[in-house]
């Protein structure tokens, strides 16, 4: 198992644990644990297909880009246009839910021993993520590494403070009217289509490893979400909170206070590193832009946004998750066949999908679209 294999799977598992993980204790305590049951294998499932799909056209195109540059090669530059104001109104979203996170979490962590202003700690962990991404793809893989393994630590820590808290009826609920609900938050919390290009640039040299670090990549996250969900479920029950920490923390005491916080810092930074390299790329690789202005571009504005008091969570997230995610996936599966047919190059990868699964996907991805935004709107 080479060095570059890790970095690869850790970036990908680096990118799917970030905000979505935070989301889906409160909304499975309403729907039910019975329905994660459910719902996790499927859209884990789903997702490992949407990476395989994009690794396959990434390693079927001779030049470097990100969806929208794609879209440009094998569809035509009108429908580039668009689909790059969907790629970065996701990013900069998913950006901009980072800054917020990632500053109350850090602020939580910090800022009773040194003091501070919650707007402080989102501006210094938001500039050290950036400057990190400036650096380059292989301090980004570096990082995601010694990070996944300290997450990975702290999630079976809270499981072992959280241990004898937990209630094997929380596991047993159901609430059909609720069916519905988990579906946005859990094909958020383990998308990382994102980090693709990355693990392919890190194996190019390696590329009949690239499925097997994809599948690992998206797998072993959804299995530490699995525990973390199971775990706060377990113990808070229908009380579980918005935000998954207060609930802990009023059950469990000071105990978990710490390693909540901290899990939360590491999983907003590993994550936030991929998607700010991603909405780099568009502008670098995709539209041409010097590498050091495309930097400026994906630090300046969700910064802008932060400070002009875009501040609303749900909404931030409700916006960028199903919605933005339903139709870029839509996007890869129609664009998959066109490039099928005409390949610039052979790809090492086989993964294929046909009509009959893409016509039920695209379904599947416009329902959520839809569910989220009557949910959003009314």
């Amino acid at each position: 198992m080479s060095r570059n294999y890790i970095l690869a799977v850790a970036t990908l598992f680096g990118a799917i644990t970030g905000a979505g993980f935070f989301a889906v204790p409160y909304v499975i305590a309403h729907a039910g644990a019975i329905t994660f049951f459910v719902y996790l294998p499927i859209l884990v499932a789903i997702q490992t297909l949407l990476h395989l799909l994009f690794a396959r056209l990434i390693l079927s195109t001779k030049s470097s880009h990100r969806l929208p540059g794609y879209v440009g090669i094998y569809a035509g530059r009108k429908y580039k246009a668009v689909v790059s104001f969907f790629s970065l109104v996701s990013g900069y979203g998913t950006l901009l839910a980072y800054v917020i996170l990632g500053g109350n979490f850090l602020s939580g962590l910090l800022a009773p021993h040194f003091g501070g202003s919650l707007t402080f700690y989102s501006l210094i962990m938001f500039t050290v993520e950036a400057l990190i991404v400036l650096a380059g793809i292989k301090l980004i893989a570096g990082t995601e590494l010694v990070l996944t393994a300290f997450l990975v630590l702290v999630v079976g820590l809270i499981f072992g403070q959280s241990f004898f808290h937990l209630n094997l009826q929380n596991y047993l609920t159901f609430n059909w009217r609720q069916t519905l609900l988990p579906y946005g938050p859990i094909f958020f919390a383990v998308a990382g289509d994102a980090a693709i290009p990355e693990v392919c640039k890190l194996l190019a040299k390696e590329k009949q490893k690239i499925k097997s670090a994809i599948i690992w990549g998206t797998v072993l996250p959804s299995i530490v979400l699995a525990v973390f969900v199971l775990t706060v479920v377990g113990v808070t029950g229908i009380n579980t909170t918005a935000d998954t920490l207060t609930g802990l923390r009023g059950i469990l005491g000071g105990n978990v206070d710490f390693l909540a916080l901290l899990f939360g810092v590491i999983a907003i930074f590993t994550s936030c590193l991929v998607i700010m390299q991603s909405v780099r790329e568009i502008f670098w690789w995709d539209f041409k832009i010097n590498k050091n202005i495309a930097w400026l571009f994906c630090f300046v504005l969700p910064v802008l946004l932060y400070l002009g008091n875009f501040t609303d969570l749900t909404a931030v997230i409700s916006v960028t998750g199903a919605v933005m995610g339903g139709i870029l996936g839509v996007v890869l599966v129609l664009l998959f066949p066109i490039m099928e047919k005409h390949p610039e190059q052979k790809s090492v990868l086989k993964t294929s999908i046909s009509r009959p699964w893409a016509i039920a996907l695209c379904s599947l991805f416009v329902l959520g679209l839809v569910s989220e935004l009557i949910k959003w709107i009314f």
